[in-house]
C-alpha cells in the first residue's frame, strides 16, 4: 500500500470529502495519519463510511436520502473489504472477537486432528446409516436417541457398551421405530393395555381363525377392514345400492348385513369394554396400525414375550436390547469402534497439547496486561482446547479476586467495570484482531476512532505505545481520528510524522484535510511570530502573557492586573491601547514591538465581527477561538454591568469580585430572575468563561470548541446589548 484515495459524497454527515493519503515508502513514521476533527465535523461519519466499506456495502445519506458516493482506492484499485478494520469509539464488550479463536488455533495440531476426525466421522456416518436401516429411526435422530436410551454423553462409549451387552431374547423380527413411536407408546402405556394386553392378543388371534372370519393375517386385519368399509360408506358405495360379496360366499351383502357380520366376528373382543378400547386405539392412526400389524405377524409365543418387554417398567431395558441387537449385527459398528480405539490416545494427546500451548494467546494477553494497568481481573480461555482445535469459538473467562473471594464471569456477565476498564476490555478484542491479521500477513488499513476516550493518562500512553507498535508492522496502515487535541499532539510527538498530522476543515459545501500547524507549541511557533503584524494573534497572546506574569511575578503585579482588565470589562478596560499592551509584552519577552494608539477592546470586537462574517475557517484557528472567547465574555460583562447599573440606578457601579463573570450573572439573576438574557449568559458560562482562565499553555478546551459554535454565541451575545 502506498496511496489511499478517498472520495466521499453524501456519506452520513459528510457532504463532500476527497483526499489522498500518501503512506510514502511504507516505513515506520509514514504509515500512520492522525486526523484532528472537532466534534460534529466529520469523524463519526468518516468512521461509519469505512464500516460500510469493510463489509462490502456502500454508505448512505440518512437525512435527505441523497445519492451517495463512497470510494476508497488503494494504489488505483478498489480496496478489498478484508483489508479494512474499523475500531469504533463506541464501547462494545458483549462478545468475544472471532479473532481470539484464530490466534488460539495451532495449524499443525489442527491439521492432524481434523484428518483423524474426518476419518472417524466418515465411519460414524456409515454406522448411522446402517442403524437407520435396521431401526427405522431417521438419521438425524439416531445419535440423540441412542445417547438418551443408553444414558451416555459420548457416541463411541455408547456403541462400545452396546457391543458388549448380553441379549436374552430373539429380536431380529422387531423394529425400534414401530415399537417406540410416541403414538404407539401412548397405547402401550394405557391402563387398559397394561392390564389386558395378553387376553387381548389371545382373542385378537382368534379373529383370523374363527368360523365366518373375513380376516387374513398379514393381508386384511380388523384395522384395515375398518378403514376400507368406512371409506366405502363415506364415498356413498352402499347408498348407491352396491353390495359386497365375501370370498367363498355365493351371495353379496349390504351395509346392514356387513355390520351384523362384523359385530358377530368381534363379539369376543367388543363384548369386553377394555378389550374394545384396545382394538379401537390400535386402529387409531398409521403408527398404531403399524404396531398392530407387527403384533399380528408374530407367533403367539413371541407376542407374549414382546408384550412382557413392552410393559412400562421394562421398556428402558428393552430399548437398550434392541439397540444392542442392531449394533451387534452391524459390521460398521465394529469398524467404527476399532478406528476410535486406534486414534483416541492420539486425539487425547493433541487435545492436551492444545489445552496447554497457545503462544499467540499468551503473547496477546501478556501485552494487554503489560500495557493496561490496574485492571481488576485476570484472563483465561474457558474452552482453550476446543478453541485451539477449531471445535468451538473461543470464550474468555474473567477471574476477579478480592482477598479470599474469587468469582469467574464470561464476557456478557460483566456489569461492574468502569468506563475506562470497559474500553480497555474493548481494546482487548482489537489486540486479538491485530494478532490474527499479523499471523496471516493480512495487509490492513485500521480506521481508529477516538480510541483514547475514557482513559487516564497512563493508559492513554499505553494506547499510543501500542499504535506505535502497529506502525512497525510492514502490513499495517492507520488513520487515527480524534477530537481531543491533547491526544492528537501526543501522537505527533511520538510516532506520527508531522506531515501526516491533518486538520479537518469545514467549508460551505465540502470538508478538506490539511496539514496541521502549531502542534508542538502554538504560542511560540505561531502567535509570537505574528503578534506585531496580525491583530488576531496580538489579542490571542493576552491570556498567554498574563499567565506567564502570574507564574513569575504573581497576581498583585501591576502588569498582571492591567492584562486582567483586557479579559474582563473593568473600570480601566476601555483606555488600554495596543501601545500599552506591547509595553507589557516587550518587558515580558524582551522584544521591541510598537503598537498603535487604538483601544484593545475596540480591536477585539472589530476582529470578532470580521471572523463572524468569514465563510471559511480552515486550520486550528486557535487565535480566532481565543479572540472570540475573550470578546464573548467582554460583551457579556458589559451587558451585565450596564443592566445592573440601570436596575440599581447606580451609574458608577463596577464589580469588585475576583470571579467577576460568575458574580455578575448571580447578581443579575437576583435582580431580573425572568430575563430572557439569562439563557445566553449561561451558555457563555459553560462554554468560554473558565477556558480563558485555564493554564493557557494547555489550550485544548478552547481548541475542541468548534469555531461555528463560538461565532453563533458571539452573535447572540452581541444582540444582548441591543436589549
Amino acid at each position: 500500500m502506498k496511496k489511499l484515495a478517498i472520495k466521499f459524497k453524501n456519506c452520513y454527515g459528510i457532504q463532500s470529502l476527497e483526499h489522498e493519503f500518501d503512506f510514502g515508502n511504507g516505513k515506520p513514521g509514514n504509515k500512520a495519519f492522525a486526523v484532528y476533527a472537532p466534534n460534529g465535523l466529520m469523524k463519526t461519519s468518516f468512521t461509519r463510511t469505512f464500516e460500510k466499506l469493510a463489509v462490502g456495502s456502500a454508505a448512505v445519506e440518512e437525512r435527505y436520502n441523497r445519492a451517495s458516493i463512497s470510494e476508497a482506492r488503494m494504489d488505483g484499485a478498489q480496496m478489498p473489504k478484508e483489508s479494512i478494520y474499523v475500531l469504533k469509539s463506541e464501547i462494545d464488550i458483549q462478545d468475544d472477537s472471532p479473532a481470539l479463536t484464530d490466534i488460539l488455533v495451532n495449524p499443525e495440531n489442527k491439521s492432524r486432528y481434523d484428518a483423524i476426525l474426518i476419518d472417524i466421522d466418515k465411519q460414524k456416518t456409515m454406522l448411522i446409516a446402517s442403524l437407520q436401516k435396521a431401526s427405522g429411526v431417521p438419521k438425524k435422530d439416531i445419535e440423540k436417541t441412542l445417547l438418551d436410551d443408553i444414558g451416555f454423553h459420548e457416541f463411541p462409549e455408547c456403541i462400545t457398551s452396546l457391543r458388549s451387552r448380553k441379549i436374552l431374547c430373539e429380536l431380529a423380527h422387531l423394529n425400534y421405530s414401530i415399537l417406540f413411536d410416541p403414538k404407539a407408546i401412548d397405547v402401550l402405556r394405557s391402563p387398559d393395555f397394561i392390564s389386558n394386553s395378553k387376553e387381548f392378543n389371545t382373542r385378537y388371534q382368534e379373529l383370523f381363525s374363527q368360523e365366518g372370519s373375513i380376516y387374513q393375517k398379514g393381508v386384511f386385519n380388523p384395522a384395515r377392514a375398518e378403514t376400507s368399509f368406512s371409506t366405502l360408506d363415506k364415498q356413498g358405495f352402499f347408498n348407491g345400492g352396491h353390495r359386497l360379496q365375501m370370498r367363498g360366499e355365493a351371495t353379496a351383502i349390504g351395509k346392514v348385513e356387513l355390520d351384523e357380520r362384523l359385530k358377530k366376528i368381534h363379539a369376543r373382543i367388543d363384548g369386553d369394554e377394555s378389550l374394545r378400547k384396545i382394538r379401537s386405539s390400535l386402529a387409531k392412526n398409521a403408527q398404531t396400525q403399524a404396531l398392530s400389524d407387527l403384533i399380528e405377524s408374530l407367533p403367539i409365543t413371541q407376542v407374549d414375550e414382546l408384550l412382557e418387554n413392552l410393559r412400562p417398567e421394562r421398556q428402558a431395558d428393552f430399548r437398550q436390547d434392541i439397540w444392542a441387537h442392531h449394533v451387534q449385527n452391524s459390521s460398521d459398528a465394529t469398524d467404527f469402534i476399532e478406528l476410535h480405539e486406534q486414534t483416541k490416545e492420539e486425539i487425547k494427546a493433541i487435545e492436551m497439547a492444545a489445552a496447554q500451548a497457545a503462544p499467540k494467546w499468551t503473547e496477546a494477553v501478556a501485552l494487554f496486561n503489560d500495557r493496561f494497568v490496574d485492571m481488576p481481573f485476570s484472563l483465561s480461555v474457558a474452552n482453550q482446547a476446543q478453541a485451539a482445535l477449531g471445535k468451538e469459538k473461543a470464550k474468555l473467562k474473567f477471574t476477579f479476586k478480592d482477598g479470599d473471594d474469587v468469582v469467574e464471569w464470561g464476557r456478557s456477565e460483566i456489569k461492574t467495570l468502569s468506563q475506562g476498564e470497559k474500553r480497555a476490555l474493548y481494546l482487548l478484542n482489537f489486540i486479538f484482531e491485530v494478532e490474527a491479521r499479523s499471523l496471516v500477513s493480512q495487509k490492513t488499513l485500521f480506521i481508529i476512532d477516538d480510541v483514547a476516550d475514557s482513559f487516564d493518562y497512563k493508559n492513554k500512553h499505553a494506547i499510543v505505545q501500542y499504535l506505535e507498535d502497529l506502525d512497525g508492522n510492514p502490513n499495517f496502515f492507520q488513520i487515527i481520528l480524534t477530537h481531543n487535541f491533547d491526544f492528537f499532539r501526543t501522537l505527533a510527538n511520538n510516532f506520527v510524522h508531522r506531515d501526516r498530522c491533518l486538520m479537518a476543515n469545514r467549508h460551505a459545501a465540502h470538508i478538506t484535510l490539511s496539514k496541521a500547524d502549531g502542534i508542538k507549541n502554538y504560542f511560540i511557533g505561531i502567535l509570537k511570530e505574528k503578534v506585531h503584524v496580525n491583530p488576531r494573534a496580538l489579542c490571542a497572546t493576552i491570556p498567554f502573557t498574563r499567565n506567564l506574569i502570574e507564574y513569575t511575578k504573581g497576581e498583585n503585579d501591576p502588569d498582571y492586573l492591567k492584562l486582567t482588565c483586557l479579559l474582563h470589562w473593568k473600570e480601566g478596560t476601555d483606555a488600554i491601547t495596543e501601545m500599552d499592551y506591547f509595553e507589557i509584552y516587550n518587558r515580558t519577552f524582551g522584544t521591541a514591538h510598537v503598537g498603535q494608539n487604538k483601544p484593545i477592546k475596540d480591536l477585539l470586537h472589530e476582529q470578532a465581527t470580521a471572523i463572524s462574517n468569514e465563510a471559511d475557517h480552515a486550520g486550528l484557528n486557535l487565535e480566532d477561538k481565543v479572540l472570540l472567547s475573550m470578546a464573548i465574555r467582554m460583551k457579556s460583562e458589559e451587558f451585565l454591568i450596564r443592566k445592573i447599573r440601570e436596575i440599581k440606578q447606580d451609574p458608577g457601579y463596577w464589580c469588585e469580585s475576583k470571579s467577576q463573570f460568575g458574580f455578575l450573572v448571580k447578581e443579575y439573576k437576583k435582580l431580573q430572575p425572568g430575563s430572557n438574557a439569562l439563557r445566553t449568559l449561561e451558555k457563555v458560562s459553560i462554554t468560554v468563561s473558565s477556558n480563558i482562565h485555564l493554564n493557557s499553555f494547555m489550550y485544548e478546551p478552547i481548541l475542541d470548541l468548534t469555531i461555528d459554535h463560538l461565532i453563533r454565541l458571539y452573535q447572540e451575545v452581541d444582540g444582548l446589548l441591543e436589549i
